[in-house]
C-alpha cells in the first residue's frame, strides 16, 4: 500500500464512515424508541383493559334490565272452541299477553306461545273497568273481537292473526329426503366386472 498522506500515518479511506456509525451504534437509538413504544402499548392495553371490563360488566347487568320490564296479561279460562283469524282453538286457559303497541301473544296453559294477534286500539267506549275478552258468538264457532287487558285503559279491537307466527306443517317426512350410506356398499353385478 502507497501512502500518499504527508503526515505519513496508515488510514483506510473508510475510518471516518466507520467511526461515524460506531458513535450512532454506542448511543443505541432503538433503546430510545424502544422506550417509546413500550409506553404507547401500555397505555393501549391498560385501555383494552378497561373497555373489556366495561364491555363485560354492561353484558352482565344488561339481561337483568332487560327482565325488568313487565308486560299486561290477561288470563282467561274458555269454555268454548274459539277463532282468531282462520285458525280455531280448543276450550282452556289462555293467557294473553300485550307484547307490544298492537300485538298480543295468546299463550297455552303449556306455556306455549300459539298465536301472536295484531290489535289496534279501540277508539269508542270508555275506560275498561274490568279484564275481560269479548267473542262474537252469532257464527257457528265464536270469534274473538276484542281484549281488554287492564282496567283503566281502553280495549283492542282484534284484527286478525299475524302470520309469521305460524309454525310450518312440513308435509314431507323428516327422514324421507336422507339416503342412508348402504348405496356405497351395494355395486350392480355387470359384466366384466368382478367383486
Amino acid at each position: 500500500m502507497t501512502n500518499y498522506l504527508p503526515s505519513r500515518e496508515v488510514r483506510d479511506t473508510n475510518t471516518s464512515a466507520v467511526y461515524a456509525i460506531y458513535c450512532i451504534l454506542r448511543r443505541q437509538p432503538w433503546k430510545a424508541m424502544a422506550i417509546t413504544t413500550w409506553d404507547h402499548m401500555r397505555r393501549f392495553l391498560h385501555l383494552a383493559l378497561v373497555a373489556a371490563s366495561l364491555a363485560t360488566s354492561f353484558a352482565v347487568l344488561l339481561p337483568t334490565v332487560a327482565e325488568a320490564r313487565s308486560y299486561q296479561v290477561l288470563t282467561s279460562d274458555v269454555p268454548f272452541k274459539f277463532q282468531v283469524g282462520d285458525r280455531t282453538f280448543q276450550p282452556g286457559t289462555y293467557e294473553f299477553i300485550v307484547a307490544a303497541p298492537g300485538v298480543v301473544a295468546m299463550r297455552d296453559s303449556h306455556d306455549r306461545v300459539v298465536a301472536t294477534i295484531n290489535t289496534r286500539p279501540k277508539t269508542t267506549g270508555g275506560p275498561a273497568t274490568a279484564t275481560k275478552l269479548v267473542f262474537n258468538t252469532h257464527s257457528k264457532t265464536a270469534q274473538l273481537i276484542q281484549i281488554w287487558a287492564a282496567k283503566g285503559e281502553p280495549g283492542m279491537d282484534v284484527v286478525g292473526e299475524e302470520r309469521a307466527a305460524r309454525p310450518v306443517q312440513s308435509t314431507v317426512p323428516v327422514n324421507a329426503l336422507q339416503p342412508g350410506f348402504e348405496f356405497l356398499m351395494q355395486r350392480p353385478a355387470t359384466p366384466g366386472l368382478k367383486h
